[in-house]
């Protein structure tokens, strides 16, 4: 494979890494930028398309730089017509030295073309694959003009920019074309046409101090000639220098190999040094704190414990007393919790546990002005520390990401709450604690019913009627004490054990609400965050792909 062969398949290759680029630009680098990225790609792609052995050479100029006079003595005809003091060039003229170039020429938009055919065949050799264009002056007073200049400035293969003794120090050349294209110092040539007019140590002082500013633009290294239009000085030596640019077929490829340079530098500018790690785990553990607060853990939490306690009582309690505890509202029922769930007096013996609670919506408070702070500065955290470095287009992007679902957090979270499989399992002594408290009772009351008896029968004055005694105590005496003694401890100790038990399950219950708002924020905060930031590293990655080996 020869060098140009090689430096094609290596521009093809850049191109391709290229459009991947502008896949991954699209929406977080500036606008402009990717439009950049666009036109760059299909304008190479289009320039490769008419091939590469054929340069396009463009002569641009100011007003009476004598533009249009170099290009007359290059081609040898007074093609172009000539002024002193106003632009005369209105449009791009081209000179071509073979009829292969009018696709070439169509896809430049130039449609005065001069088809030559000089005697001397050693120019014809030299100049076949050359296109010379006598652009517009850049600095006319012609709109159309400037924008013509531009236009082409975009796309030639090299640049021949002419100036004179009086002008080449001009801020607009310099600012406006020659500093902008400093990358392409490759495709530049500086021509200091009107040498004629200098005396030979002004002329050498004219070209020091033109090298100096051409420094300043980046462009040190042009290659500069002092030539002369009237007389033909120094045209020999430019044309041989066009020659050699143009046998070696290499211009066209310089200048798109100079474009994606050039653009790979802006990219690199605009994605930044740092490339983002991901979210990390302590951010994202604060995020599920919020959102478990912010969905009302706690408070669900507190009514799991109460609802135990209450469960406990009506399972364990002293039966004299229980029933005033079906009197109080079930906490859970309260929040919308229970639905689904078969009462707690009518729980399976066994201490099997009750079905589980699957709700859609609860009735649970809309989260305080506090907490909804605490998730949002939660998430301001979280993507601060992901996106830190980064530059402020970019942040956006993350920012918008982690807001990119935000109507649906609420509701999200409402339903986690709604369907989380609270713990609210019976536990297996409640139905002994049960049955344990039905004999109690009923023992009391068989003994206060028997000591009832004992009263009618001694009140009327009937036959006294036989009573079993237990040591000094008659038997139904102490039949109601025990009872009575026994069930108020027992309920006694399960209240205490109650506490204990809903202290358990608050603890439960809030991690288990936290772990599951976790998981709201994992799908409708972090997996877009991440997937966001894997994204902003892909595009690093390939801008430094993009970039020249």
């Amino acid at each position: 494979m020869s060098g140009t062969d090689a430096a094609r398949a290596e521009l093809e290759s850049r191109l391709g890494r290229l459009a991947a680029v502008a896949e991954l630009a699209r929406g977080r680098l500036p606008d402009e930028l990717v439009a950049r990225v666009d036109v760059v790609g299909e304008r190479a792609g289009a320039r490769l398309g008419h091939g590469t052995t054929r340069t396009v050479v463009a002569l641009c100029g100011a007003t009476g730089s004598g533009k249009s006079s170099v290009f007359n003595a290059l081609v040898g005809r007074p093609l172009a017509a000539v002024a002193v003091t106003r632009p005369t060039t209105a449009s791009t003229e081209a000179a071509v030295f073979d009829d292969g170039t009018a696709p070439l020429l169509d896809w430049l938009q130039v449609a005065r073309r001069h088809r030559l055919d000089p005697p001397d065949p050693t120019v014809a050799d030299q100049f076949s694959d050359l296109v010379l264009l006598d652009l517009p002056d850049h600095d006319s007073t012609a709109a159309a003009h400037r924008a013509e200049v531009e236009r082409l400035a975009e796309v030639v293969d090299l640049f021949v920019w002419i100036v004179d003794p009086q002008k080449y120090a001009d801020a607009a050349l310099h600012h406006d074309f020659l500093a902008r294209y400093a990358g392409h110092r490759g495709v530049t040539l500086v021509v200091m046409n009107q040498a004629d007019r200098l005396a030979p140590d002004e002329r050498q002082q004219c070209l020091a101090h033109l090298d100096r500013l051409l420094a300043d633009d980046g462009l040190s290294g042009v290659r500069t000639f002092a030539v002369s239009a009237l007389t033909g000085e120094g045209i020999d030596a430019l044309r041989r220098e066009l020659a050699a640019r143009v046998s070696e077929h290499r211009a066209a490829l310089a200048r798109l190999v100079a474009d994606v340079d050039w653009l790979a530098t802006d990219l690199a500018a605009a994605v930044g040094d740092v490339v983002p790690d991901g979210v990390e785990e302590r951010h994202r553990a604060a995020l599920a704190l919020a959102l478990g607060r912010a969905a009302g853990a706690e408070g669900v939490a507190r009514a799991v414990a109460a609802a135990h306690e209450r469960n406990a009582a009506l399972a364990g309690g002293w039966p004299v007393t229980r029933w005033v505890r079906r009197l109080r509202p079930d906490p859970l029922r309260r929040l919308g919790l229970r639905r689904g769930e078969r009462p707690t007096g009518e729980r399976p013996t066994g201490g099997q546990a009750a079905e589980p609670v699957t709700v859609g919506r609860t009735n649970l408070p809309a989260p305080s002005g506090a907490t909804a702070a605490a998730v949002g500065a939660a998430v301001r955290d979280l993507v601060d520390t992901a996106a830190e470095g980064l530059p402020g287009h970019l942040r956006r992007r993350v920012t918008a990401a982690a807001r990119s679902r935000e109507a649906d957090v609420a509701d999200a979270l409402d339903r986690a709450v709604g369907t989380a499989e609270l713990p609210m399992s019976a536990p297996a002594s409640w139905a002994a604690l049960r049955a344990v408290q039905t004999v109690l009772a009923g023992a009391m009351a068989v003994g206060l019913g028997w000591l009832a008896v004992l009263f009618v029968v001694g009140w009327f004055q009937l036959p006294e009627l036989p009573t079993p005694k237990v040591g000094a105590l008659p038997l139904p005496t102490l039949l109601a004490i025990v009872g009575a003694a026994a069930g108020l401890l027992i309920a006694t100790l399960n209240r205490n054990l109650a506490r204990r038990g809903g202290r358990r399950r608050y603890r439960r219950t809030v991690a288990e609400l936290s772990e599951a708002a976790g998981r709201v924020g994992d799908e409708l905060i972090v997996a877009p965050v991440t997937a966001e930031l894997v994204s902003i590293a892909e595009l690093h990655r390939a801008v430094r792909r993009l970039q020249r080996r």
